[in-house]
């Protein structure tokens, strides 16, 4: 992870997104100091676990991730998971809310969550800031398009891991054909139309040369008739088995 993020730091990047459950946060920390960019210009997203979650608990994780990371605040913290439970997603989104007060953190999120979650926690006590990001597995073969919809009409972005399907998908002869059409290579195909879909993405390689090609996606766009070849890919994939699955929650 240290020399990943590194890598990652030294070609341009500067979003990074971490969490609790990766069990590198003190490693990503450790690469932050090395690199020498200036605090400022990075954002930093971590996430609370599951067995952090409650008001005070959620509070001494952000400030756990803090220390872990080697800063003084963290740019986006995130919910990780709804699968807690009503009274514990309130409880800790209220630990937020204290991590946002006492300047330990910019902005408050949640991951995997499906709307029906959003709206219990908009309805209980206390609840002041309204998710600024939902974190969901996305690419052209699981689009999310109900969830999304639903979010983008709430003013929430939208923020896209796995957007390479962990290498699974990127053989697709789709693909393959508008890469080839553009120049490119499919990982990048891939990304520039998870971009021009208004998502933001957070690609993961520990190979440094991917990690450059996966960063050149900007200065090119796909045309119309290449993003419909791949929106129509969609049939609802899901990694993991489907651990990860937000409407499988209560």
């Amino acid at each position: 992870m240290y020399a990943s993020c590194l890598a990652a730091l030294r070609n341009g990047y500067r979003h990074i997104d971490t969490a609790q459950i990766y069990q590198n946060e003190a490693e990503t920390g450790a690469a932050i100091a090395q690199s020498g960019v200036p605090r400022a210009e990075l954002f930093i997203c971590s996430k609370l676990w599951e067995d952090m979650y409650g008001r005070e608990s959620a509070l001494q994780g952000v400030r756990q991730s803090c220390q872990k990371l080697g800063v003084d605040y963290i740019d986006l913290y995130l919910l990780h998971t709804p699968r807690p439970g009503r009274k514990l997603r309130h409880e800790s989104w209220l630990g937020l809310q204290d991590a946002v007060r006492q300047g330990l953190v910019k902005a408050i999120g949640v991951s995997n969550w499906a709307p029906k979650h959003i709206e219990q926690l908009m309805a209980e006590d206390g609840v002041e800031f309204f998710p600024a990001v939902n974190q969901l597995e996305f690419h052209p073969w699981q689009q999310q398009r109900d969830i999304r919809a639903w979010c983008e009409e709430k003013g929430m972005v939208i923020v896209a891991y796995s957007p390479l399907t962990q290498g699974k998908r990127l053989g697709d002869p789709v693909v393959k054909e508008v890469a080839e059409k553009v120049g490119r290579t499919p990982a990048q195909v891939v990304l520039r139309w998870c971009l021009q879909s208004g998502v933001v993405v957070i690609p993961k390689s520990d190979k440094e040369a991917r990690i450059k090609e996966n960063s050149n996606v900007f200065g090119w766009s796909l045309d119309e008739e290449d993003m419909k070849r791949l929106d129509v890919l969609d049939e609802g994939m899901k990694g993991n088995q489907g651990e990860w699955d937000p409407q499988a929650w209560d």
